[in-house]
């Protein structure tokens, strides 16, 4: 079965972000003795041993909380344009969810989202409509134009991922897969709640 070339895009998009993740958690081991001087958490106290989450073609990394899948990973912010992107791409999976559900769903704040919806609905890519069986909810809904631009999104998504990836054979692009499960599965280990 061929590696589907979109996947691998994304499963490089998520090391690529879990390596940032990492970067932090080490900065944030650093620690300063009584001098001032910077000393290194060696990570002793509390090793963990590697969790290797198997990797199947077609469904990329096992997700763990707090993980997106969805190329951008700056929970923070989702206003921006890719942000944008993210959200359409969700309703077209699940379209009428709640801002709650679709907040949780892309991992960010349900403040955070606010924006990025008005931005959206402005646009008249998206309406909200309060929710009949619990009044203190909206449900998003995707508009024609809306389920037209997500199309567009997802086809230029494709195309990125077929030319980037042009250059390499079928195997070249298992043995990337199964060096980014690894990656994945270390980085993982690393940036774990350490206990």
């Amino acid at each position: 079965m061929a590696i589907d070339n979109e996947e691998l895009m994304n499963d490089l998009q998520r090391v690529s972000a879990m390596l940032r993740r990492s970067r932090r958690a080490r900065m944030k081991g650093r620690a300063t003795d009584k001098e001032g001087n910077e000393r290194v958490h060696d990570g002793s106290q509390a090793c963990h041993a590697h969790h290797h989450h198997h990797h199947h073609r077609g469904t990329g990394f096992a997700m763990g909380e707090g993980d997106h899948g969805y190329g951008n990973h700056k929970c923070h912010g989702g206003s921006g344009r890719h942000g944008q992107n993210r959200i359409l791409a969700v309703l077209v999976m699940q379209d009428g969810t709640t801002q709650k559900d679709l907040a949780y769903l892309l991992g960010i704040r349900p403040q955070s989202l606010t924006q990025a919806l008005e931005t959206l609905e402005e646009n008249g890519f998206i309406e909200r409509k309060q929710d009949e069986a619990d009044h203190r909810s909206r449900r998003v809904h995707l508009t024609d134009k809306g389920r037209e631009r997500a199309a567009k999104v997802a086809e230029d998504r494709k195309n990125y991922a077929d030319d980037t990836l042009s250059m390499l054979s079928e195997e070249e692009k298992e043995q990337l897969s199964v060096i980014l499960g690894k990656i994945f599965a270390s980085l993982e280990a690393d940036i774990a709640p350490r206990d």
